[in-house]
């Protein structure tokens, strides 16, 4: 289902980006802000010409996005490791509950396994009980809690 972002799909990434990031917004008003986009030209480029941005179609429509990212571990005291970040995912909310996250899922795994990495890793708000529930259903686990206090 997954395929590599095209120059066209731009716009539909945007959208989709901001939709989750007004989320964002809401759960934590003091690190974010509503820009007017998440993929201005500069960025979506770099994305898309490092591999990193795939979509989701449904009838040449994008219904989806996934921002991937590979980090390696090979460092004294670390379990030598490749992991795939999802950094960003999102399917459009009116199409949610189709199984495209769920294919989205399944892709993100086979790339993650070409591309010779160990695990998959993400992020995601304890707010976001629906997400929370479909990663756990994808077979993610929690392995960490991230703790931050103001100075």
């Amino acid at each position: 289902m997954l395929e590599l972002a095209r120059p066209s799909d731009r716009e539909a990434v945007n959208a989709l980006a901001m939709e989750v990031h007004a989320l964002h917004v809401v759960w934590r008003p003091d690190i974010y802000v509503m820009p007017e986009e998440l993929y201005p030209e500069e960025r979506f480029q770099a994305e898309t010409q490092n591999r990193n941005l795939y979509v989701a179609r449904l009838a040449d429509t994008v219904v989806g996005y996934v921002l991937l990212k590979i980090r390696n571990y090979d460092m004294p005291g670390h379990v030598k490791r490749r992991v795939m970040i999802i950094d960003e995912i999102c399917v459009e909310e009116t199409c949610r509950n189709q199984g495209i996250g769920k294919e989205m899922m399944a892709d993100v795994r086979a790339l993650a396994k070409a591309f010779g990495c160990t695990d998959m890793q993400l992020g995601v708000y304890p707010q976001n009980d629906d997400a929370v529930a479909f990663y756990q259903k994808c077979g993610f686990t929690i392995r960490s809690i991230d703790m931050q206090r103001k100075v």
